[in-house]
């Protein structure tokens, strides 16, 4: 993204939020200095989402193109929920941006999934080639039973407050919980944990809404460490996947292209560890550097990819 996109965010982030320039927020210095933290770090969360989001989809356009496969509903519906997103944002409307945003990545995501599977086989989704192990499949029966508590919360909330919109989202995210099951039945477990954790998202996000309050700024922003490290996990194993479908084997850079991959293994690993000894925070700020190295694998190539 531009700096002058980032800026425009940014600004529509503040306007969205009420954090406006006036004589009496600057009575009050403590209570400024709070807001604009959390302005900051709602900022710096939504434009990651949004790089994200905007990334995985221009990827996905050329992937498509370049393997003449018709994926042009799914980028044009990426592309609508992106501007939507934004458009969210300006009102004010924060946790409908993080879903919208949430849904253009998920949308693009598993049609690069599935293009992966078509043209390399479903080995190939696994980082370094390994089935998905035990501790995955772990977590996604406890973020189902998360999701369906969440649900479960929601139905009852709606019912008592009559309201139609969360009414509706339940049938969504009963589809989508059915969706995930299904993907995971067919030994698909992380193309399902992305189903399943956007499911998460919804419910969370209209209970939030219902419950009204300062709860619902809190929708661009993660649960907690452990989840922002899964979501650069899957942002990380987005771009890896996106190397043997943007660079065919051979070509004159492919020594410096190897560099940059071999580094990004390396820092995966590394990042893997911490989290698996509790430096989490530590951990994100790996896995980021891991990603960037698969995007400068790509670039070497002589592919030019955003994000």
């Amino acid at each position: 993204m531009s700096k002058k996109s980032k800026r425009a965010i940014y600004a529509l982030l503040l306007a969205g939020a009420g954090i406006l320039p006036c004589w009496e927020a600057l009575a009050d210095v403590s209570s400024s200095r709070v807001a604009a933290v959390s302005a900051a770090r709602q900022r710096d969360d939504f434009a990651r989402l949004f790089d994200s989001a905007k990334g995985l989809n221009e990827a996905l356009k050329r992937v498509s193109k370049q393997n003449k496969v018709d994926n042009d509903a799914v980028i044009r519906a990426g592309e609508l929920k992106m501007d939507a997103a934004k458009a969210a944002l300006a009102e004010g409307r924060l946790a409908d941006a993080r879903v919208l945003l949430d849904d253009a990545y998920l949308g693009s995501k598993l049609a690069i999934i599935e293009l992966m599977q078509q043209h390399l086989g479903t080995s190939a989704l696994a980082p370094r080639g390994e089935p998905a192990g035990p501790d995955e499949r772990n977590g996604y029966v406890a973020r189902m039973e998360s999701t369906k508590t969440l649900r479960d919360a929601l139905v009852r909330v709606a019912g008592e407050k009559s309201d139609e919109t969360a009414r509706a989202e339940v049938g969504v995210i009963d589809r989508l919980l059915r969706q995930a099951d299904g993907l995971v039945a067919e030994q698909q477990v992380r193309r399902g944990r992305a189903v399943l954790d956007h499911a998460y998202l919804r419910a969370k996000v209209q209970l939030e809404r219902l419950r009204g309050g300062e709860t619902l700024v809190r929708a661009l922003q993660f649960d907690t460490p452990q989840d922002e490290y899964r979501y650069e996990l899957d942002r990380n194993e987005s771009y890896r996947m996106l190397v043997p479908l943007l660079v065919p084997p051979g070509g004159p850079n492919e020594s410096g292209m190897k560099a940059h991959l071999l580094r990004a293994g390396k820092l995966r690993e590394d990042a893997d560890s911490m989290a698996g000894h509790g430096n989490v925070e530590a951990a994100i700020r790996i896995i980021e550097e891991s990603s960037g190295e698969y995007q400068e694998a790509i670039r070497t190539a002589g592919v030019l990819l955003p994000g």
